[in-house]
């Protein structure tokens, strides 16, 4: 036994140096642990070691080392700081780029941003379809943000806007497209055009019908949008994408939906998604509203509108 306190007494200022092997440090920690007079030992060498080099360091070695390590603990603050100014610069000319283009955190912003961009030809369209002999600039045009429509993965969104025409009995109608998919828009809405349209202020219930694609268009959302004027409406049940569906709208807005892969929708041969039934209901059960025939184009398809209850 005192051949290995010497042995492991031997290793220990090896150890303390940090120039010990792995297996040598293991078999210090293991003896000392077990051996009271060696732990001892071990302490006092640690406690020696360091008195020692504190007493035999020249003063002028003193300060030297006491600035150097001032300046390595100033330079990595410096280079720190210069990392997280250069990620922040990085980070601002992403941001001020992607609101150049037009890039928002907002959907609505983007909505509002296209309906500006689009309202000169839509004003121009309605004046001559509706024989308006005047139309309000854009300023002047009182928009309302009435919902949207989210894909599952909510990276993209179709956003509805409505706005009364002044002097008229027309409603302009806008559905905007957007997107949040690229990584480098940090989580912005990309707006990816949209429709327009435009109903009487007499219709109490209007529906519209659309897509989104997600998932890199592996998928798609085929959807009905409900957009109800009478406040009266509490439930409307409809047979769409196949089956019954039931709607509760909020706030006079509401739709219904499937999900589909791309390839599904090249399968499907239900002609599932016309509406071509459907009631209104008011909190009573009352029904308000039907569905009915309204019109066929050039190729025999049949549209629908919703007509009052006898």
């Amino acid at each position: 036994m005192k051949y290995e306190h010497e042995i492991i007494r031997d290793l220990m200022p090896l150890c303390i140096d940090g120039i010990a092997s792995p297996k040598s440090k293991e078999a210090v920690e293991a003896h000392i642990a077990e051996c009271p007079d060696c732990a001892k030992e071990w302490n006092q060498m640690h406690q020696g070691i360091e008195q020692t080099v504190q007493e035999t360091l020249p003063e002028s070695t003193a300060k030297y080392a006491e600035t150097a390590k001032r300046v390595r603990k100033k330079n990595r603050w410096l280079l720190l700081r210069s990392t997280l100014l250069i990620l922040a610069g990085i980070l601002l000319i992403t941001v001020l780029g992607n609101w150049y283009h037009g890039n928002r955190y907002s959907s609505e912003a983007i909505a509002r941003k296209f309906v500006r961009g689009c309202w000169h030809g839509d004003s121009e369209f309605l004046r001559e379809e509706h024989h308006l002999k005047e139309i309000c600039s854009y300023s002047k045009l009182k928009l309302r943000f009435i919902g949207e429509i989210t894909t599952p993965d909510r990276k993209n969104r179709e956003s509805f806007i409505t706005a009364e025409i002044p002097d008229s009995d027309i409603i302009a109608f806008w559905a905007c497209n957007m997107s949040r998919n690229n990584p480098l828009t940090l989580g912005m809405w990309e707006g990816e055009g949209g429709g327009s349209g435009d109903f009487s202020k007499e219709e109490q219930i209007v529906m519209v019908p659309g897509t989104l694609q997600y998932e890199n268009g592996c998928k798609r959302m085929d959807y009905w949008m409900f957009h109800i004027t009478d406040p009266n409406v509490s439930k409307i049940v409809v047979q769409a994408f196949g089956e019954k569906q039931i709607l509760v709208p909020d706030q006079g807005f509401g739709y219904i939906s499937r999900e589909m892969t791309a390839y599904e929708k090249m399968t499907d041969q239900t002609e599932s998604d016309h509406i071509t039934e459907g009631e209104a209901f008011d909190a009573n059960g009352t029904v308000l509203y039907r569905i009915r025939p309204a019109a066929s184009n050039e190729d025999g398809v049949i549209s629908y509108e919703w007509e009052k209850a006898e």
